[in-house]
């Protein structure tokens, strides 16, 4: 018999497991719309990468940058993402057929939008250069950054060399100011004849003495000794003109008191004359010295300062130096100490001490001279005067009154202008440079093209190590020697390494893209618009022959800096160089002077073979970074006499030594080494344009292509389990659910 809660049970068991069921079908609903939402993020994801896979081919294969060009980003996504949303059109969801299988994850897309789209030049170069520096390191770069490595490591001491040379030599130049009023103390002191050019020699090598001067009275014997006259011709010339007052009174006395003779009164007025005037010729240059040695001592004291702070210098950067550079250094502070005073005694200017001497000994003049200035009469006053006259000359003194004139001596050299013999050689003897028939430069030029990815942030950077007064025919002008002289010629080839050299490994690698996908003038395969493209990196000309002048113009000093520093640390060509200066600069007594010609001539010598080095590097040979005796080419006499026929022959008949030597190609690197990373991507962009212009599409803009973009897409995806229809344990779309997806991506 059934009980009454038999149907109460069943109808509870059915609401039960309707309710199992549903907890079931709701689960399996939540699981799969968590799955659906990785799937329309990874369908998203993948329809944005197959959008990129369309990058435009010829930017690749020539450059292998890549970039997005004339492609319509929402449309292509849109049709990878519908692919993938319905696979099979023809099968309703949900179902299992004999051709498909079922895709519990279907969906229809709402809308794809895209947010963000992010230009290969958004940004300035950063985008490209890092796709440079990656391509660059796929190729291998450990042999470049080695020879780079070394090359900079020469050149950062040799940079360091120059700079405590034209230190030095700035220095020197204002010394000289002391050595024009030295020129004056002469004439006055001993009384040789001088002017701006120095001593005044006659023909033979003699002088014409001064009328006046200090040392024309002399206390005692006369001697070259006595009178501190180290030059035996100036001696000779000078002898007569010396007079020994205290013994012509002496002598004056001996006869006024002599007993029981008779006087001879005119031979004493005579004699009273001679003494008398020979004092009052020695108080008026005395005077001029005295205001003259003034001058002297406050430029003593101003350059007091300025020495120490040099010497300070060159101790702290001894250790970055070459020894023979120190020697050579300290060298010229020793000449430069002789001007405050500071020496090995009896080679400094004691300006101070001679200032003393010849106060004391005016004092004495003076009072001589009062003494003397009228002419005795009667006996008693004779006696009177001379009775005490020789005893006031005591204390007169000559001592530290001495100029070193032993070097001063006839030239043998038809000219003694050293500066019109250098400016003849700098602006006639380098006539043509290091170009001659053999070279024929590209006339190739981009002056029509427009648009360029460099023109509206970056303009042309100044021509790095271009030496001032440098024309583009590659000859030197008057500019050079007032350089020169100045002590700051080469000011402006220095301080590159420190803003050139950052993140050293990157920037190899950048120059490695750049050197193998651009072509210089060493290329004779080179098929771009412009032939020299990697001169177009450092320089930005829109003519390959502008471009390649001034990569010479930079190579060429490069070799200077290294030529300078040999020819300063060779102690063969300084000592050549010196009896060179010494023998042009024969009438100059001047140390300073003297070093400054010996600067000159080895600065021009140092040119002259860094011109020949670079005519021999522009026609493919390799040059030695460090410049040795050994490799040296040019002697003194051919650096003065070197014509542009000569140079070719010797550049052409050049053979490459062994040892770390560079070729135009390294030097190209080694200037993009110290070129801003921004200044060469964007001038390198430019190459990549043009050049696609002219094969592929006149119309190709570099800042037209995408490198990266954002995109949302939103979709529909229907309800499976949880919309069962009446009757049937069959799902039916009757709801949906809205996912939104958002994804960024880039190469």
């Amino acid at each position: 018999m059934k009980s009454e809660y038999d149907g109460s049970i069943s109808v509870l068991m059915a609401v039960v497991f309707l309710l199992v069921v549903s907890l079931v079908l709701v689960g399996l609903e939540s699981a799969r719309q968590q799955n659906a939402v990785g799937m329309v993020g990874l369908s998203l994801q993948n329809s944005a990468e197959s959008v990129l896979g369309a990058y435009y081919a010829p930017l690749f294969d020539e450059y292998g940058l890549y970039g997005l060009y004339e492609v319509d980003i929402r449309e292509e996504l849109t049709r990878y993402a519908e692919a993938a949303a319905q696979p099979t059109a023809d099968v309703p969801s949900g179902y299992s057929g004999e051709k498909s299988s079922c895709y519990s994850y279907a969906y229809e897309i709402a809308d794809i939008a895209l947010t963000r789209s992010v230009g290969l030049l958004e940004g300035g170069p950063s985008i490209c250069r890092n796709q440079m520096i990656e391509a660059g390191a796929v190729s291998g770069v450990q042999e470049l950054a080695e020879m780079l490595l070394r090359a900079v490591k020469l050149l950062r001491d040799s940079e360091s060399s120059v700079e405590a040379l034209e230190y030095q030599q700035r220095i020197e130049r204002e010394l000289s100011k002391t050595d024009t009023k030295l020129l004056e103390l002469m004439k006055w002191l001993d009384g040789v004849p001088t002017d701006k050019s120095g001593v005044k020699l006659q023909p033979d090598g003699s002088i014409v003495p001064e009328p006046v001067f200090v040392k024309r009275v002399v206390d005692g014997a006369v001697t070259a000794g006595s009178v501190h006259m180290n030059n035996e011709t100036f001696f000779q010339c000078l002898q007569n003109r010396y007079v020994d007052v205290r013994q012509q009174v002496e002598e004056i006395r001996a006869a006024v008191f002599a007993d029981g003779s008779e006087k001879d009164w005119e031979a004493l007025r005579m004699a009273h004359a001679r003494a008398y005037g020979a004092v009052l010729d020695a108080l008026k240059p005395t005077d001029e010295a005295i205001s003259l040695l003034g001058d002297l001592i406050r430029l003593q004291e101003t350059y007091r300062p300025l020495i120490l702070e040099f010497e300070e210098y060159l101790d702290t950067v001894a250790p970055l130096l070459e020894d023979e550079f120190v020697e050579t250094m300290h060298e010229g502070l020793k000449t430069m100490k002789k001007y405050i005073g500071e020496g090995e005694n009896g080679k400094v200017y004691h300006f101070r001490e001679m200032r003393d001497t010849l106060l004391s000994n005016r004092e004495i003049l003076r009072a001589v001279s009062e003494k003397m200035r009228d002419v005795p009469i009667k006996l008693l006053d004779w006696k009177i005067m001379y009775g005490s006259l020789p005893e006031m000359f005591d204390g007169y003194r000559l001592d530290y009154l001495e100029i070193d004139y032993s070097t001063v001596k006839k030239s043998s050299l038809e000219t003694f202008s050293l500066w019109k013999t250098v400016k003849d050689v700098i602006t006639n003897g380098i006539v043509g440079g290091v170009y001659g028939d053999d070279i024929s430069l590209s006339d190739d030029s981009i002056f029509w093209v427009t648009g360029k990815p460099s023109s509206s942030a970056y303009g042309s950077i100044e021509s790095l190590y271009a030496i001032p007064g440098l024309s583009t025919e590659g000859e030197l002008d008057a500019e050079f020697l007032s350089g020169v002289l100045d002590g700051n010629l080469f000011g402006r080839l220095l301080d590159r390494l420190a803003d050139g050299v950052v993140a050293l490994s990157e920037k190899i690698l950048l120059i490695s893209y750049l050197t193998t996908h651009m072509s210089d003038y060493s290329d004779a395969d080179a098929a771009g618009v412009l032939k020299y493209e990697q001169e177009y990196l450092l320089y930005g000309n829109t003519k390959d022959s502008q471009n390649q002048k001034s990569a010479t113009k930079s190579i060429l000093g490069l070799r200077v800096i290294m030529n300078l520093v040999h020819v300063f640390s060779d102690a063969a060509k300084k000592a050549e160089a010196l009896v060179v200066a010494t023998e042009i600069l024969s009438v100059m007594p001047l140390p300073v002077l003297i070093k400054i010609a010996q600067y000159l001539i080895l600065v021009v010598w140092a040119i002259q073979n860094a011109y020949l080095e670079t005519a021999e590097i522009i026609r493919g040979r390799s040059v030695p970074v460090l410049v040795t005796s050994g490799s040296f080419q040019l002697s003194l006499s051919d650096a003065f006499t070197m014509t542009k026929s000569k140079r070719i022959a010797a550049a052409q008949a050049y053979k490459s030594p062994g040892g770390l030597c560079l070729g135009y190609s390294h030097y190209l690197m080694l200037l993009m080494l110290f070129t801003d990373s921004d200044t060469l991507t964007m001038r390198g962009l430019d190459i990549i344009q043009i050049n696609l212009q002219a094969k592929y599409d006149y119309q190709f803009r570099l800042r037209d292509c995408v490198y990266g973009f954002e995109a949302t897409m939103t979709v529909l995806c229907p309800s499976l389990y949880t919309d069962i229809a009446p009757g049937t344990l069959l799902p039916e779309r009757g709801s949906a659910y809205e996912i939104t997806e958002k994804c960024a991506v880039s190469y």
